[in-house]
């Protein structure tokens, strides 16, 4: 990853059927630099997010990294850490299979991936937990897992959808930590209403309705 990669979404709009979601977003999200997405319940935060991390696909619009469509995502060859607002854990398994998942999908080497695991789940403070059944996990170390399954990728772009909703004032500052002072090159895009993740972001956009409305 170099230090001047820039992610940019350009005249980005999604519908969902007749309703328009998303309606002419143009933002840059500069390496190092994390950008925060406010904005009320329903304004386009999480769609904007997966759209950019790939999971949705724009009705209008692209997304350029490094000024080159179609870069985003695994075809592109970035790696993309995507931490959900609804966890997305999946039931039944322990937080260390679960952080394992999207590392074994890609076909890394068992003992990296063992590797990964665990220092990712350290990293949250969750490495004493990490063989226990996540339904046995209370909402704040769900998310925690969440954040650690997304780090232990190594991404180059990092999306994360309200990251800090569930955590006590010790684990969001620690989780902020580890989210917005990632390594060099790493391009950062978070979205949340908690005015600490916002006030430490180098820019703040506020959607409503589907569009943004300022930046600061």
């Amino acid at each position: 990853m170099t230090n001047d990669r820039k992610l940019r979404a350009q005249g980005l709009g999604v519908d969902f059927g007749a309703r328009t979601v998303l309606d002419d977003i143009t933002l840059s999200v500069p390496a190092n630099r994390p950008v925060a997405v406010t904005g009320p319940s329903g304004s386009g935060k999480t769609v904007l997010l997966h759209t950019v991390a790939g999971l949705l696909a724009p009705t209008r619009g692209e997304i350029l990294l490094d000024g080159m469509e179609r870069a985003v995502g695994d075809h592109g060859g970035s790696v993309v850490g995507v931490v959900l607002q609804s966890h997305g854990l999946a039931s039944g398994l322990t937080a260390e299979e679960n952080v394992a998942l999207p590392l074994q999908a890609r076909g890394l080497h068992p003992d990296d991936t063992a590797r990964r695991c665990w220092e990712a789940l350290a990293a949250v403070g969750l490495d004493e937990a990490a063989r226990r059944v996540v339904d046995d996990l209370s909402g704040g170390q769900r998310q925690r897992v969440g954040v650690a399954r997304a780090l232990a990728m190594e991404p180059d772009i990092l999306v994360a959808d309200e990251p800090t909703a569930e955590l006590d004032p010790a684990n969001r500052s620690r989780v902020l930590s580890l989210l917005l002072d990632g390594p060099p090159g790493r391009i950062v895009l978070v979205a949340s209403n908690d005015p600490e993740v916002a006030a430490a972001c180098h820019e703040v956009v506020h959607l409503r309705d589907g569009r943004i409305v300022s930046t600061g």
